[in-house]
């Protein structure tokens, strides 16, 4: 319980920091960045834990079809919020109209 409740602060503290952030890019841009960085922290993770050699033998382990998969999907979440940063962005710029020339 105690989990949900760390992560209910993170998201709430920093989601909608995080979201407008992500909103100033380009979808695609941040769906292959999000991708690339996965990867990048994989291989530094694995640089760390195992070492140079044993990462080498396993790294192509992560490109395996169930690999790719998980990590389109959490790709595709991270575009999500992005999306929604970029919806929020939007919605709160208040629009002028023609009868305020203030």
């Amino acid at each position: 319980m105690s989990l949900e409740i760390i992560s209910g602060l993170i998201g709430g503290f920093f989601g909608a920091t995080i979201a407008n952030f992500l909103g100033r890019f380009r979808l695609w841009k941040v769906f292959v960045a999000s991708m690339i960085f996965i990867y990048a922290a994989l291989f530094l993770l694995g640089l760390v834990m195992v070492g140079f050699e044993a990462t080498i033998s396993k790294f192509g382990e992560f490109f395996s079809p169930f690999a790719i998969k998980i990590f389109v999907g959490l790709s595709a979440l991270v575009t999500f919020i992005a999306a929604v940063g970029r919806t929020i962005k939007g919605n709160a710029e208040p629009k002028k109209s023609e009868d305020d020339k203030s």
